[in-house]
């Protein structure tokens, strides 16, 4: 019974590789018709402007094309799989602005149990949640970034953290 346990779980760790890529793929895709929608139609993007102003953004037009560009762009890395770390960290950042200076506005529940369920619920705090966890998985094997050279960009966090101490390591007084 215990090797099936096993077996079963050594098959799933297999298959590990398939929600992370599907995750990366999806969050991608949303983020860049989201960041294209601004982009190029007018209505869209005249929205985000008014968010902008809403919201007291300084420069309103500016900042409205600087998050519908990283939205477009980082969404489309994340879709490829390319500079993904990069990508979800500049897309965490856009989700943290937004909840900070919009969706926190829009929590009206009193007691601290019913704002953090109102909080949790926010779209934008699950897209973190993902953005985060690519950061530290790494793209997945089926990526830009995994399928080309660039071995650091295919590394998990962790992995990164170890290369870079066994680096140190080596150098002349290096040791930690």
């Amino acid at each position: 019974m215990t090797h099936m346990i096993q077996s079963a779980l050594t098959m799933l760790h297999a298959g590990e590789w398939i929600p992370v890529t599907a995750a990366r793929i999806l969050i991608g895709i949303f983020f860049c018709i989201s960041g294209g929608k601004k982009l190029f139609v007018p209505a869209q993007f005249g929205a985000m402007e008014k968010t902008m102003v809403q919201s007291h953004i300084p420069f309103p037009r500016a900042n409205a094309l600087f998050v519908s560009m990283v939205e477009f762009a980082c969404g489309a890395g994340l879709a490829l799989g390319l500079l993904t770390p990069l990508c979800a960290a500049m897309l965490t950042g856009d989700m943290i602005v937004a909840i900070a200076t919009n969706r926190i506005h829009s929590i009206q529940e009193s007691g601290v149990l019913a704002r953090l369920d109102a909080f949790l619920y926010l779209p934008e705090v699950l897209y973190i949640l993902l953005l985060v966890w690519l950061i530290f998985s790494g793209p997945g094997r089926y990526s830009v970034d995994g399928l080309s050279g660039t071995a650091l960009l295919r590394l998990s966090m962790n992995d990164r953290i170890h290369a870079v101490s066994d680096r140190v390591r080596t150098l002349p007084g290096g040791e930690i």
